[in-house]
């Protein structure tokens, strides 16, 4: 059990620093932001940082408990599960802030902070921990 609190331990850091790194990226993309003519149009730009950002956020959803259990055992299983999902709303927050560099719109500003709220409600929770444990005999079967 000491291992499991370990595990969990360092899965909430991995989470808060997943939730950190995009409001310095943020704060980055404030000051760099594109200076000169946008390459695309501006509406072109948001549609596809809003349909990259859901489809980051869905897959965030739908792909983690669908990863097979690791060898390591089942701690190990559910914080490479949590890992993959955090990774997607990171990404899913990240693009849309490239895109406001681009094209200025501050719209974006909006999709990103949906996506961050996506990787807020991924904290790992005892809830969420347990809903992507791998069944108890999912190891052993093999």
């Amino acid at each position: 059990m000491a291992q499991g609190m370990a595990t969990r331990r360092v899965a909430t850091l991995v989470w808060g620093s997943s939730l950190v790194v995009p409001f310095f990226f943020l704060a980055l993309a404030g000051t760099a932001r594109w200076r000169g003519e946008c390459p695309a149009p501006p509406a072109t730009v948001f549609a596809i940082a809003v349909a990259f950002s859901a489809l980051a956020v869905t897959l965030s959803r739908l792909l983690p408990p669908r990863l097979g259990g690791a060898r390591a055992g089942p701690e190990a299983t559910v914080f490479t599960r949590l890992l993959l999902g955090w990774a997607l709303c990171e990404a899913g927050a990240l693009f849309p802030l490239v895109a406001w560099i681009v094209s200025g719109d501050p719209r974006l500003i909006g999709v990103f902070g949906l996506a961050l709220l996506a990787l807020v409600l991924l904290f790992p929770s005892d809830h969420r921990w347990a809903s992507l444990a791998p069944p108890p005999s999912a190891g052993r079967s093999h």
